[in-house]
């Protein structure tokens, strides 16, 4: 009897804690259920832990907050009134009501009191906006923004480029998509707009012609003859680029190549000092005992004739020369495409002619060479070698006069040229070393009669600047 009554009293001992144990979770359980239980969102927002009128506050300033939009680097602002975005509270509590409800009872109770962490829920918000002025927004957008690629630009007044633009097109459908996410969310209140990128267009030698163009334009009859070519691409510029010009001293390159041709040992003192003389200042009679010593076996016209032939064989077919320089002698009729041409003509020298594209690629050739390759090695195969074409080019960059191209370049720019003048045919062609890349810059200018110097020089100048600026501009 005595076990019995003791037995009882420990189950009443035991149901008076357990109903204790129960009371208190009910009391917790009640409690906790004034804040929203956790992994529960609405739009998007997390409402874990605040009560029903916060979340429900919440979300009401979070869909009367603009969007901020971002279209490349400009800012944008999109208002919830211009695109008719509706928050309907009202709705969206009983939504809330309606899960909380669901969640609640003696399931609720039980999960509590196990400690079982709910399952996520996303309540379901009341919002909605007009597609159409969405749309239209866009619409706005793009044609205020949306750019078309930009050319570059030349800028005659600094002899620069500008550099094009990129153009910009706003991709509406992927920019509504993400618009369209963000206004229903009550946490992305900042959208990158969707742009696609036209790359843009780059700077060509087209873009260098036109600069030329605009400082050619002021000298009305004037006749340019220019040839550009970049050392690296091959790209090239040509302006009356197979205009016949008087030869001048500039086919002393020429005469400078066809020496080292000759030759089969290095040159020795006589022949150094006849180059010296020949490419520093310019000599003629230097010139002509090379034509005639080195090139002609003894005899200065064969010297020019096999100058001539051997520039043909190169592919220069338009140029010669009939006699060595100062020779006063009838010169014979030498017909050359160049200087057949009826729509333009420089009233070249009968004795000696070129062009600028002819220079340009002798130059060229010996560029080449210097590197071990190219055109004279192919044509006269071990005739030369790299270090005489490099020495062709140090005896170039020797003719110091501190006018025309070199003038238009910049301060210790390394300039291998042959400049060379008459009454009305001024010229330089040279191998210019700059930075940005190597080039070849041939110019000839022409007027009828007579070219003032003080026209010529400052023109050449400038044509080299601009050109220099082009394959420096990065």
């Amino acid at each position: 009897m005595r076990r019995r009554t003791g037995c009882i009293a420990w189950l009443i001992i035991i149901a008076a804690v357990a109903a204790l144990f129960l009371t208190w979770q009910y009391f917790d359980y009640r409690s906790a259920g004034r804040t929203l239980p956790a992994g529960m969102t609405m739009a998007g927002l997390s409402v874990e832990g605040m009560t029903r009128e916060q979340a429900l506050n919440a979300l009401e300033v979070a869909f009367a907050t603009p969007l901020e939009l971002t279209y490349q680097e400009q800012r944008l602002s999109l208002s919830p009134d211009s695109v008719e975005l509706r928050y309907n509270a009202d709705e969206t509590a009983a939504n809330l009501d309606g899960v909380l409800a669901a969640r609640g009872g003696l399931d609720g109770f039980i999960a509590h009191v196990l400690r079982r962490p709910p399952d996520p829920v996303d309540v379901p918000v009341a919002v909605s906006y007009s597609e159409e002025r969405l749309d239209g927004f866009l619409a706005r957008v793009a044609r205020q923004y949306d750019r078309p690629a930009q050319e570059p630009v030349p800028l005659p007044a600094s002899l620069t480029f500008r550099p094009g633009q990129p153009g910009y097109e706003l991709d509406v459908e992927a920019s509504r998509a993400r618009l369209a996410a963000a206004l229903v969310s009550a946490t992305e209140q900042q959208v990158e707009l969707v742009v696609r990128t036209e790359e843009a267009p780059p700077l060509d030698l087209d873009v260098l012609g036109r600069l030329l163009h605009s400082l050619l334009d002021d000298h009305e009859g004037l006749i340019p003859g220019i040839f550009v070519k970049d050392l690296q691409t091959g790209d090239e510029l040509e302006i009356n680029a197979d205009v016949a010009y008087a030869g001048l001293s500039v086919l002393k390159i020429a005469i400078l190549e066809e020496t080292y041709r000759v030759l089969d040992h290095p040159p020795d003192i006589e022949t150094t000092t006849l180059l010296s003389e020949t490419m520093t200042v310019s000599g003629n009679f230097t010139a002509n005992l090379l034509l005639a010593d080195v090139i002609g076996d003894g005899d200065g016209f064969q010297g020019a004739e096999n100058l001539t032939a051997s520039m043909h064989y190169l592919g220069l077919i338009n140029t010669f020369m009939a006699a060595p320089y100062d020779e006063e002698v009838i010169p014979p009729t030498i017909i050359t495409p160049a200087n057949s041409r009826t729509d333009v003509t420089t009233e070249p020298d009968p004795y000696m002619q070129t062009t600028p594209l002819d220079v340009g690629l002798l130059l060229e050739m010996i560029y080449q060479c210097s590197h071990g390759g190219g055109a004279l090695m192919v044509a006269y195969p071990g005739a030369f070698t790299a270090d005489e074409c490099s020495q062709m080019i140090e005896w170039m960059k020797m003719n110091r006069i501190d006018s025309l191209i070199e003038a238009g370049v910049p301060p210790g720019t390394p300039v291998a040229h042959k400049h060379g003048w008459t009454g009305d045919t001024h010229a330089d062609a040279a191998l210019v070393f700059s930075p940005g890349g190597d080039f070849v810059l041939v110019i000839f200018l022409y007027r009828p009669e007579w070219l003032e110097w003080e026209e010529s020089a400052p023109l050449i100048a400038d044509i080299a600047t601009a050109t220099y600026n082009y394959f420096n501009r990065r």
